[in-house]
C-alpha cells in the first residue's frame, strides 16, 4: 500500500491518492484551501458533526459541485471507486460511480467539523483509518447505497423546547410518600409485623392474560438443572431449603454450604428473614443459633469484605453478649483454651494479680478478642456444647462484579469448614454464569436452591390492606405517619381502598399491567406501584369523588412510564421503547416486536420455551441484515424483562445461548406496544428516518404543551389523536418499506401497523367521548 501526494491526471491533479501494492487506486481526496467554504445545508440536529446527506442536495452549492465533479472526473479517469474532498474543515466522502444507479441519487457521508475525529473517534476510526479502508474494506460499507445503510436519522425530542418539563406528584402524596416508601419496599428485620401480615409464600400461580396460550412461570430453566439446582417450593416453613437445614442440624452435620439462586426482585432476603429471623420452625428457633449478614452496604474491596463478614457474624453469635461481659467470664467461657496456654507461656513465672500480670494478660485477651475468627469458632463451639447448630447466611452478594461474588462463596466455604456449620450464601441467577462455583454444587456437600416470586396481585393486596388498618386505626396511626388530619387520613384510605380494588378484579389493567411487568422482579413492580401511587398523572380527586373506580389502560401505563416528566425519555422510564430504531446505521423500528413475535410462537410448544440464539439470529442477519440492532434490542428485552435468558443473565453478550419471552414480553406484543397511551408517550423519544415526519412530531409536541399550559384539555386531546395517527402513518410506511426491501411476504391484516392502526380506530372514539365528559383539570 502507498500514499502519493498530487498525483497528476489530466485535466488536474488529486492531491492525496491511497493506492494498493499493484498500483490500482483505492480512495482519491481533493483538498481545497483552507477558507474555502462548503456551504452545507444546516444539520437538523445542533452539534452535529456528522451525516449522510444527496449528492444531488450537495451539489446546489456551487464551489461542492466544481470539486465533486473535478475528482469524479480523476476517478472515472483511473477506475477508482471511491474520493472525498475537503477544505480542510469540512470534508465529503462518496462514491464515484455505482452500477444501476444515477451518481446524484447516491448519498455522501459529511464530516461538518473536525471534532468529528475527536469526540467520535472509534468511528471516525473504523471509517477512514488506513487498516480500516486497507483490510477491512470500510469505504464499502461506510459508502454504499444499499439501503436502510445510507439513512439519516432525525430524533424529536432535541427540537421540543419543554422535553424536561416536570409533573408535580397528586395531592395525598406527601403524605403517602414515606408511608409507601417504609411498607412498600423490601421488608427489614425489625419489621416483624409486616413480614407476618404481608409475606406471600405461595410461589406458584397463574397468569391470566390475554392472547396467551399457556402460563410462563418463574421457575427453574433447564440450564440450572443440568447443575443439580432444586426448585424451591416455598410452603412458608422454608420449603426443601427449610428441611434441608433442619436435618443437617439433627445429624450434627456441618461444613455444607446451600446457595439460594432466584432472580432480580424475586424475595431472597425476605425469604432468608422470615425463614431464620421472623417465623423460624418451631424445632430450628430452639435448636440453632443463626447470623444473618447483610453485604449491601459494604464497599467492593476483598480485605474490607472478609472483615465485615467475620465481623457481623461474631456479632450475631455472641446471643449471650459474652464479648461484653468481665475478664474472668471470658477467660472462662470463651478463651479458656488460650488462657490456659498462654499460662504456661507468657504469664508464666509472673504473680498472678500483679501489675505486669495484669497489663500482659490485657493485652493477650484484647488481642483475642480482636481475632474474629477465632472468636466465632469459640462461640460456635460453646453453641454446639448447649445443643445449638450455628446457620450462617451471607446476603445481598449480587452487587459486587464476579471475581469479588467468587470470593464470598469462598469465604462462606470457609465459615462452614472454620465453624462446622451450614451456610446459605445468595445469588442472582443471572450471576451464576460467570461465576466459578459451577464444579462445587453436587447433591451432598454443596446444594442449589431456586427461588421464584411471588404473586404480584397478592403482595400488593396483602400490603395495601395491612396499610389501610393502621390508618384507620388511630392508636397505631402514629406508627407509620404524622398526619392527624382527619380528612387526610380518610382520602387517603379510600384511594388505597380503591387501588385495592382494581388489584382484586382479574379483569382489571391495573391487575394485568402488575401481573406482568413482576414476572421474575417484585421490587421492579413494587418501584412502579410508587410511581403510581405518587404520580400527578393518577386521578385522585375524580376517584374520590366518584368513590370507586374502573381503572382504564391509559390511566396505568402513563403514572408508570413518565410519573414525574411531562414528556417521555427512555432513559428515564421504566419502560422502554418498543418501536426504537437501535443502531444507528441498520436498524428498524420493529425488530424488539419481531423477536418477542417469534419467541411467542414457541410458548407451548414443548417441554421448552426456549429458542437459540444462532437460530434467532441467523434470522435477523439472513432476512434483514441487522445484526448489530438485533443484538441492541435483544439486551434492551434482556434488561427489562421482556424476555429471559436460560442462564438467566440480564444483558446480551456470547455467552447468552437460549431465550424466551416472559409473560411481560407477551403483555407488550399483544397489548400494551399498541394501544394510544404508549404511542402517545414514545413518540417523542424515538429515531425517525423521515424528516418531516420528525419535524411534525416536534411541532405536535410544542403545540400540545402550549395548550397544557393554558389549560386547554380538549383542543390537546386532538392534538395527540392527530400526533399519534401521523406517528402510526410514518411506522405504516416504514413496514411496507421493510416488507417490499426484505420480501417478508406479510398476509394482509397481520402487520404490526394493522393492529396499530385497528387499535387506535377503537381507542380513539373512547379518548374523544372521554374528553367531551371530562369535568377534573388533569394537569
Amino acid at each position: 500500500m502507498a500514499i502519493d501526494i498530487e498525483e497528476f491526471i489530466a485535466p488536474g491533479f488529486a492531491d492525496y491518492v491511497l493506492m494498493r501494492p499493484n498500483g490500482e487506486f483505492m480512495f482519491l481526496v481533493e483538498a481545497k484551501r483552507i477558507g474555502k467554504a462548503f456551504e452545507l445545508p444546516i444539520p437538523h440536529k445542533a452539534g452535529e458533526l456528522f451525516c449522510y446527506l444527496g449528492i444531488k442536495q450537495l451539489q446546489s452549492d456551487a464551489k461542492i459541485r466544481s470539486t465533486m465533479q473535478q475528482v469524479r472526473e480523476y476517478c472515472m479517469d483511473v477506475g477508482c471507486e471511491y474520493a472525498a474532498i475537503t477544505n480542510g474543515n469540512e470534508w465529503i466522502a462518496f462514491k464515484c460511480f455505482e452500477k444501476g444507479k444515477r451518481w446524484d441519487e447516491l448519498k455522501a457521508f459529511v464530516i461538518r467539523d473536525l471534532r468529528f475525529f475527536l469526540e467520535e473517534s472509534t468511528k471516525a476510526t473504523n471509517a477512514f483509518s488506513f487498516i480500516a479502508i486497507t483490510e477491512h474494506a470500510s469505504l464499502v460499507s461506510t459508502l454504499s447505497s444499499a439501503p436502510p445503510k445510507d439513512r439519516q436519522v432525525y430524533i424529536a425530542k432535541d427540537r421540543i423546547l419543554p422535553y424536561s418539563h416536570p409533573i408535580s406528584s397528586n395531592r395525598l402524596a406527601s403524605t403517602l410518600r414515606p408511608i409507601v416508601n417504609r411498607l412498600f419496599g423490601v421488608i427489614s428485620d425489625d419489621q416483624t409485623e409486616l413480614m407476618d401480615r404481608c409475606y406471600v409464600s405461595d410461589r406458584n400461580y397463574n397468569q391470566v392474560l390475554s392472547g396467551m396460550r399457556s402460563v410462563i412461570k418463574d421457575s427453574l430453566t433447564p440450564y440450572f438443572e443440568q447443575y443439580g439446582v432444586e426448585q424451591l417450593s416455598d410452603t412458608g416453613k422454608g420449603g426443601s431449603i427449610g428441611g434441608r437445614i433442619t436435618k443437617n442440624l439433627k445429624n450434627a452435620r456441618g461444613g455444607e454450604v446451600l446457595v439460594l439462586f432466584g432472580g432480580k426482585g424475586a424475595g431472597k432476603s425476605t425469604f432468608i428473614r422470615r425463614l431464620l429471623r421472623h417465623t423460624p420452625p418451631r424445632w430450628l428457633r430452639d435448636n440453632a443459633v443463626t447470623a444473618v449478614v447483610d453485604m449491601l452496604e459494604v464497599p467492593e474491596d476483598k480485605s474490607r469484605i472478609h472483615s465485615e463478614i467475620w465481623r457481623r457474624l461474631v456479632r450475631d453469635l455472641d446471643v449471650d453478649q459474652t464479648l461484653s461481659s468481665s475478664r474472668e467470664v471470658l477467660l472462662r467461657d470463651l478463651f479458656s483454651d488460650r488462657f490456659e496456654t498462654a499460662s504456661r507461656q507468657e504469664l508464666s513465672g509472673l504473680p498472678r494479680g500483679g501489675e505486669i500480670y495484669n497489663d500482659r494478660l490485657n493485652s493477650l485477651v484484647s488481642a483475642w478478642k480482636n481475632d474474629l475468627e477465632y472468636c466465632a469458632t469459640r462461640l460456635a463451639e460453646n453453641s454446639a456444647a448447649a445443643g445449638k447448630g450455628v446457620v450462617v447466611v451471607i446476603d445481598n452478594t449480587d452487587q459486587y462484579s464476579g471475581p469479588i461474588q467468587d470470593f464470598c462463596f469462598t469465604t462462606a466455604q470457609e465459615i462452614a469448614r472454620s465453624l462446622s456449620c451450614i451456610t446459605l450464601i445468595s445469588m442472582r441467577e443471572e450471576r451464576f454464569h460467570n461465576s466459578k462455583i459451577h464444579g462445587v454444587l453436587d447433591a451432598f456437600q454443596n446444594s442449589g436452591f431456586h427461588l421464584s416470586s411471588p404473586k404480584p396481585s397478592t403482595v400488593f393486596l396483602k400490603r395495601l390492606e395491612y396499610t389501610i388498618g393502621l390508618l384507620r386505626n388511630e392508636k397505631r396511626r402514629s406508627e407509620i405517619t404524622a398526619a392527624t388530619d382527619a380528612d387526610l387520613i380518610n382520602d387517603c384510605c379510600k384511594y388505597l381502598e380503591i387501588v385495592a380494588s382494581g388489584i382484586r378484579d382479574t379483569e382489571s389493567p391495573l391487575n394485568s399491567f402488575l401481573t406482568a411487568c413482576g414476572h421474575g422482579d417484585i421490587r421492579l413492580t413494587l418501584d412502579l406501584f410508587r410511581s403510581f401511587l405518587l404520580s400527578g398523572y393518577t386521578n385522585v380527586q375524580e376517584m374520590l369523588d366518584a368513590g370507586g373506580w374502573n381503572f382504564q389502560i391509559h390511566q396505568v401505563i402513563k403514572p408508570v412510564m413518565v410519573p414525574t416528566r411531562y414528556f417521555y425519555d427512555e432513559q428515564l422510564s421504566d419502560i422502554p421503547n418498543i418501536f426504537q430504531a437501535r443502531d444507528s446505521r441498520l436498524a428498524s423500528h420493529f425488530t424488539s416486536l419481531r423477536i418477542l413475535r417469534r419467541l411467542a410462537k414457541n410458548i407451548g410448544g414443548g417441554s421448552s420455551d426456549f429458542v437459540t440464539i444462532a437460530e434467532l439470529r441467523s434470522y435477523f442477519v439472513e432476512t434483514f441484515r441487522m445484526a448489530e440492532d438485533f443484538a441492541q434490542c435483544m439486551d434492551i428485552l434482556l434488561q427489562h424483562g421482556f424476555v429471559e435468558a436460560n442462564n438467566r443473565l440480564d444483558y446480551f453478550d456470547e455467552s447468552v445461548d437460549q431465550v424466551r419471552t416472559t409473560n411481560y414480553g407477551l403483555y407488550m406484543l399483544n397489548e400494551l406496544a399498541f394501544t394510544f397511551t404508549y404511542l402517545d408517550l414514545v413518540f417523542a423519544d424515538c429515531n425517525y428516518y423521515d424528516e418531516q415526519v420528525c419535524n411534525s412530531m416536534t411541532s405536535y409536541a410544542n403545540e400540545e404543551y402550549k395548550l397544557f399550559l393554558s389549560r386547554e384539555r380538549t383542543e390537546r386531546v386532538r392534538i395527540r389523536l392527530e400526533r399519534t395517527k401521523e406517528f402510526i402513518s410514518y411506522l405504516a410506511r416504514e413496514e411496507q418499506r421493510e416488507n417490499e426491501l426484505f420480501d417478508l411476504k406479510i398476509p394482509v391484516g397481520e402487520g404490526f401497523a394493522d393492529k396499530l392502526q385497528q387499535t387506535f380506530d377503537v381507542e380513539s372514539k373512547r379518548v374523544i367521548a372521554s374528553a367531551g365528559k371530562q369535568k377534573y383539570d388533569r394537569r
